[in-house]
């Protein structure tokens, strides 16, 4: 039952990502293989205002009761999510816009963002160093729930703060007409600018929020396990994964999808290590995880090609 509850927690921090590579990809039309550096951008601007920029101010050092941080943490996560889509913004008004006004296909923008994810990679590596970093060093006490659920405080907070996120995310792409720009932008762009709607706004807001989602993904991660320079790496597979399971521009399939993901890594991975020891196969599958998700992809992919035919 743990690798369910864990698979949950993976999978709530991929939805956060996935949602806004889902509309990104949609409205933009191309695969943006930098999206899982807004995960890594996110997590160590969360780092950055909470360990150097906090304390100048004399904000530090309370915690919540039972979690491992405390009110601190959450100006993080918000100036993380400012910081990280202001970036984004800008790369796209100085990178991605002058390709698109020129005429520049899918191709031409991917291969782009490719170019970014590793300048951003290397950038964070360079500032913040190779090695690992942790928002707390605090050992959390393990709680005991029913059905054997082994689950800490710190991810109760992660999956309730992925639930109200997703909630305000689908009120505002329903309820604000902005909201609904997007989603009419993400079904048909070309329709959306002739019936009126300012396109060049749309892609700044679907920017600005798709890249604060994966950034507050990033510190929840990181929260969770650790910060490292290889992390966006890391989830750039199950990110793709999860918006192709669920289909290009949609919401409740990007979080159906996120969550097959994380179920799939979390509680395939065990499984396949007890079929490989039963067969006294010498291999550690902790590393194959995103070959999980590859797999999954790989299968929707075939099974829609299948029926199209």
């Amino acid at each position: 039952m743990n690798f369910v509850v864990n698979g949950i927690i993976l999978g709530s921090i991929i939805a956060l990502g996935a949602i806004g590579l889902s509309l990104t990809t949609a409205i933009l039309n191309f695969y943006n293989f930098a999206h899982g550096a807004s995960l890594l951008l996110g997590a160590y601007m969360g780092y950055t205002v909470l360990t150097e920029f906090l304390p100048r101010l004399g904000l530090g050092g309370s915690t919540f009761p039972y979690l491992s941080f405390g009110f601190p943490m959450i100006i993080a996560i918000i100036g993380s999510m400012g910081l990280t889509a202001g970036i984004m913004i800008v790369i796209d008004r100085f990178v991605y816009k002058p390709l698109r006004d020129r005429g520049s296909g899918p191709l031409i923008l991917g291969m782009s963002s490719l170019f970014m994810a590793l300048m951003l990679r290397n950038l964070v590596r360079t500032i913040w160093g190779p090695s690992v970093h942790y928002y707390s060093n605090e050992i959390q006490m393990v709680r005991e729930l029913p059905l054997g659920i082994r689950i800490t405080p710190d991810q109760i907070f992660i999956i309730g703060l992925t639930i109200v996120l997703v909630v305000l995310t689908q009120l505002f792409l329903k309820r604000t007409k902005m909201g609904q720009a997007m989603r009419a932008a993400s079904d048909n762009i070309d329709l959306a600018m002739i019936t009126g709607i300012d396109t060049e706004k749309v892609v700044i807001w679907t920017w600005g929020i798709g890249t604060a989602l994966a950034a507050v993904g990033g510190v929840l991660y990181g929260i969770n396990v650790q910060l490292r320079p290889m992390m966006g790496w890391y989830f750039l597979l199950p990110l793709f994964a999860a918006v192709i399971i669920g289909g290009e521009g949609n919401f409740y399939g990007a979080l159906a999808g996120a969550m097959t993901v994380g179920l799939a890594q979390e509680v395939g991975t065990p499984l396949l290590q007890r079929m490989f020891d039963s067969m006294n196969v010498q291999v550690s599958m902790t590393g194959y995880k995103p070959a999980i998700a590859f797999v999954l992809m790989v299968i929707v992919l075939l099974v829609r090609s299948y029926r199209e035919e």
